[in-house]
């Protein structure tokens, strides 16, 4: 966004999840700030009592709505590519343990950095990043102006058995690392987050001490949670997929049991103690959308990834009728279709969910930006077009001559998302 001036914004229609629905529409704008926005006419006439003469950007054949809301994301993996997958779990853990292992710091900077431009040029303005080390966490935090992006870092630790200790105390070295650089769980635009794996992964100590952490220090959580159908059997029965991957990995140890539970239930004390990110919960029954729901936490979606792993039927719609609050992420590159044009992108998720479940456009649209900004623990009006607040745009193509909604056309079409103001506007 140009910075420094006033400028009026003139465009074909405008869309946000909060009420906003012009076509066409107009946003005064200062010094990166919006001011109004209205019909066209109201917005031109209060462009001019302004102090100096607005910049006019007129783009009457675009859709512009605030960026969107990346909600769970893992940056460090972004030069791995595209993996195709072959049915077996275990196998593709692995081969992201080794890619994982093989990285040197300057290689995971270069991910991350990588990451984050794919992301600002596919229309994100906010990330929830899953660093894989404290390496990611930091190339997150320092990025480059030229891509930097606000959100969250969630420092990622396994610890399971007898690998808990030690990944307790890691947890609080970066917390308290943090705490003394003044920041208080926040560096700039960078928040801190934590990040039990999951509960296969991580035992109940790591997850009630992350949720003390978090409540003392106003940090945000999340974990994977029911992603497979392994992980139900693994914490119910133990053995299977699960162990043999441990193994494999020579992090497994006879101190590790089932718990007899469901991973909703495994957690519930946890879940209760402080509000989480939930990834994915693919596997989940009624009992525990209601507990959820019961625990103020909320779900990242990432129905791109959930097809690549062979995962149907998603819960999602039933848990924003419970009071969840669900929002959207892409999970990594890995698992994103070739030819997608803008593979770190929200849009081919609301896209996806539109055309194959003929989900309302405005529930999408709320997923897609007000809902990941919640879920994180950041102002949700950030993702509005609410006067004050710093403007962080996006637009993409319709046709305006078109009487269809301008959103509609958007989730039909395949036009690509840009930051505002868009290379190739007029």
């Amino acid at each position: 966004m140009i910075e420094s001036q006033t400028i009026l914004l003139r465009a074909g229609a405008l869309r946000d999840a909060v009420g906003v629905n012009l076509r066409p529409g107009a946003v005064l704008l200062r010094e990166g700030v919006i001011v109004a926005v209205g019909e066209p006419q109201a917005i031109e006439r209060l462009a001019g009592e302004q102090p100096d003469k607005p910049v006019i950007l007129d783009l009457p054949d675009r859709l512009v709505m605030p960026a969107l809301v990346n909600a769970h994301a893992h940056l460090d993996l972004t030069t791995m590519g595209r993996v195709p997958y072959a049915g077996v779990f275990a196998d593709w853990g692995m081969r992201v343990m080794r890619f994982r292992a093989d990285q040197k710091e300057a290689d995971i900077h270069a991910a991350v950095r990588e990451g984050l431009r794919m992301s600002r040029e596919s229309g994100v303005g906010w990330i929830g990043d899953i660093a894989g080390s404290p390496a990611a966490l930091d190339a997150f935090r320092n990025a480059p102006a030229e891509v930097a992006l606000p959100g969250v870092g969630y420092l990622e630790r396994f610890g399971i058995g007898s690998g808990e200790a030690e990944a307790v105390e890691a947890m609080r070295a970066v917390v308290e690392s943090w705490v003394n650089h003044g920041a208080g769980g926040q560096s700039g635009r960078v928040k801190l987050g934590l990040q039990p794996h999951a509960p296969y992964s991580a035992g109940p100590g790591l997850f009630m001490e992350v949720a003390r952490l978090a409540a003392l220090h106003g940090l945000a959580l999340s974990t994977h949670l029911a992603e497979t159908v392994e992980e139900l059997q693994f914490l119910s029965e133990g053995g299977g997929m699960y162990e043999e991957l441990f193994k494999q990995m020579g992090r497994w140890d006879g101190s590790i049991k089932p718990s007899g539970k469901h991973p909703v239930d495994h957690l519930a004390a946890a879940l209760r103690a402080r509000p989480w990110l939930l990834a994915h919960c693919n596997y989940v029954d009624d009992a525990h959308i209601r507990l959820l729901a019961e625990c103020g936490a909320s779900v990242a979606y990432c129905p791109i990834a959930s097809e690549y792993f062979g995962h149907t039927g998603h819960r999602y719609r039933e848990m924003l009728a419970a009071g969840i609050n669900v929002c959207l992420g892409t999970d990594s590159i890995l698992c994103q279709p070739a030819g997608e044009a803008q593979p770190l992108g929200i849009l081919p998720a609301i896209r996806r969910l539109y055309r194959r479940d003929g989900t309302r456009p405005d529930t999408l649209l709320r997923m897609a930006t007000v809902n990941g900004l919640k879920a994180m623990g950041i102002e949700e009006s950030q993702a509005t077009f609410t006067p004050g607040v710093p403007a962080s745009l996006v637009s993409v193509r319709i046709d305006a001559r078109d009487n269809e909604d301008a959103l509609v056309q958007v989730l039909r079409g395949n036009e690509t998302l840009s930051p505002v103001p868009a290379p190739s506007a007029p």
